[in-house]
């Protein structure tokens, strides 16, 4: 909801910062003395927009790549579907690597837990930001607790779906798009799952996050694709000899 509150109210969010950092040029923020946070100074309705400062989200990469493929695709005239196929080996495979960099990041950080393989994050990292304001650390300017890395299970998760769409359903599969909506159907459900291992804010709306939400979406366009392409036999280029 913080994108909403920037553009209707910005004196609904908190900042977590100091007094200097807050009044710093590049934030140019509003400091409460009595929340001792800071505020935007001003709405900003596109603040969702500006990638150079971060904030947008992997579905909406996907979504935006996809329009921008299929206009592409179709003035080279390349059939879309085929093209599809090889993405749905291609992105979980790069969703793999770009997820170490969330990591390296410290955003998309998990739940505490005392796991063996919990990570911690560095002093005014995301997780550390979080967790006082959850009143688990006396100031942000404390290590986070041990958290769950989930960027290493979607990683893993994200890997092991490129694994099993390249090498067993591409070569099996009956209509093209079928590689696709199995990438589809195997991410969402994943990310589903391991969206309940999540602690950064993130938005949801009936307990659900966003992205569980838009899980259920792309379930229903796997299953729309596989309806509607699946009618239609794969046309294989005739044996030469």
């Amino acid at each position: 909801m913080e994108y909403v509150h920037v553009c209707t109210d910005p004196k609904q969010v908190d900042w977590y910062i100091e007094r200097a950092v807050c009044e710093a040029q590049n934030h140019n923020g509003v400091w409460d003395d009595v929340k001792n946070v800071c505020h935007p100074r001003t709405a900003d309705c596109f603040a969702w927009a500006k990638f150079w400062a971060g904030g947008l989200t992997y579905y909406g990469g996907l979504l935006g790549a996809s329009g921008a493929a299929w206009l592409l695709l179709k003035r080279d005239a390349f059939p879309f579907w085929k093209a599809a196929d090889m993405a749905g080996f291609a992105i979980p495979l790069g969703l793999g690597f770009g997820r170490m960099g969330c990591l390296m990041a410290g955003c998309c950080f998990g739940t505490t837990c005392e796991l063996p393989w919990a990570v911690a994050f560095p002093w005014r990292s995301a997780a550390s930001e979080e967790q006082f304001r959850d009143h688990l650390l006396a100031s942000p300017k404390m290590w986070s607790l041990p958290v769950h890395p989930t960027q290493i299970y979607e990683a893993a998760a994200s890997l092991a779906i490129a694994a099993v769409c390249l090498l067993w359903v591409h070569g099996r599969k009956r209509y093209d798009g079928q590689v696709f909506a199995a990438f589809l159907a195997l991410y969402a459900i994943a990310r589903f799952l391991l969206e309940t291992l999540r602690r950064d804010d993130r938005g949801g709306l009936l307990g659900l996050s966003t992205s569980q939400l838009l899980g259920f979406v792309m379930l229903g366009v796997a299953a729309a694709i596989h309806w509607t392409r699946g009618r239609r036999p794969l046309l294989r280029a005739p044996a030469t000899g």
